[in-house]
């Protein structure tokens, strides 16, 4: 609050103040008073006045500076009224008092609402868990049983299996620091992890694969990693040109390793690419091509975030699509969320 603020908001106050001082030094005139005299009441009068309106202002300022000061400093704003101190003037114990009751309401709402997200994670990881028991049953009696049509059926489940899985995913992406798990592990790793789970997609797709310098070692949770390589592929058996190419190469940047997973689909267009990440987005593509769900890139940029990588797009159209995983070699895991804790 500035000094000219705070005497905008007492303006009427002054404006009679100085009107009545104007009245009072008429008054003294026609009474004959002396000149002197009515200029050394008109001074003692306004020194009496603006004195105490001076010192409420330093006191507002510091305390309203005092609040302004906290609320920077401190990333949870819902902790500001347990931070500041009462205020000594009334008008800043009635809002203050109302300020501490609207933040344990607040408080209250927000505690009920984290029970409520925690219990629905707790029951889609639940959920998850029984579903890939009959799904893994199915995937044994179909191998077992090698026809054309299981063969059809197979791949039906896999790509259930993969839905899924997003599902389990999703629902973790807010809660990530409770089910991660940091190691050194190569490249190769993880890429050979991923082709695996979707090998039966990706011969049907007549797919073949091409990988370079993987033996790079990387930090981060393979398993997030794992499934985010699995989006990708899918993405680009989905978008594919046949026969199918998927390359995997890395290589050695400043300050990190840089992993790009290229295939030779039908590309993003140009007014697509900017929002790709975006939830639910499905682009010209999701709509002309597949069905789409638009979760997959989505999943895929929130998780990465979550474990301190970068992922970005270069893409043509009818040409393919690039797409960059950045891992830095010092590893911010988590950066923002425990910011938030």
């Amino acid at each position: 609050m500035s000094l000219i603020e705070f005497f905008k908001e007492k303006q009427l106050a002054i404006l009679f103040h100085l009107l009545s001082l104007l009245i009072i030094s008429s008054v003294l005139y026609l009474y004959n008073e002396n000149g002197s005299l009515v200029i050394v009441i008109d001074l003692i009068l306004l020194f009496f006045f603006f004195t105490p309106i001076i010192v409420k202002y330093y006191q507002l300022s510091k305390y309203y500076n005092e609040i302004k000061n906290i609320s920077k400093q401190i990333k949870e704003k819902t902790y500001i009224a347990d931070i500041v101190e009462e205020p000594p003037f009334f008008s800043g114990k009635f809002f203050y008092n109302i300020l501490n009751e609207a933040t344990k309401y607040m408080n209250d709402c927000m505690f009920s609402l984290k029970n409520s997200q925690r219990d629905y994670t707790d029951y889609i990881e639940l959920w998850v868990h029984e579903i890939k028991t009959p799904i893994t049953a199915l995937k044994l009696i179909l191998s077992n049983h090698k026809t054309p049509e299981n063969i059809l059926i197979q791949e039906e489940l896999l790509k259930i299996e993969g839905y899924v899985e997003q599902a389990l995913y999703y629902a973790r992406s807010s809660t990530l620091t409770q089910d991660y798990r940091i190691e050194t592990f190569t490249l190769d790793k993880a890429v050979n992890l991923a082709i695996k789970s979707l090998s039966l997609s990706i011969i049907r797709a007549n797919g073949s694969i091409y990988k370079d310098n993987l033996d790079l070692k990387v930090t981060s949770d393979s398993k997030w990693i794992i499934f985010i390589l699995k989006q990708l592929i899918d993405n680009a058996i989905k978008y594919r040109h046949n026969p199918l190419k998927l390359s995997f190469i890395a290589k050695k940047v400043e300050n990190g390793t840089l992993l790009l997973i290229s295939d030779n689909g039908i590309g993003i267009a140009s007014s697509d690419i900017e929002r790709i990440f975006k939830r639910g987005f499905t682009g010209t593509n999701g709509r002309n091509y597949v069905k789409s769900t638009g979760m997959g890139l989505y999943l895929c940029e929130t998780l990465c975030k979550k474990l301190g990588l970068r992922i970005s797009v270069d893409s043509q159209e009818d040409t393919g699509t690039t797409f960059k995983i950045y891992f830095p070699d010092k590893l911010r895991l988590f950066q923002e969320s425990k910011q938030n804790i």
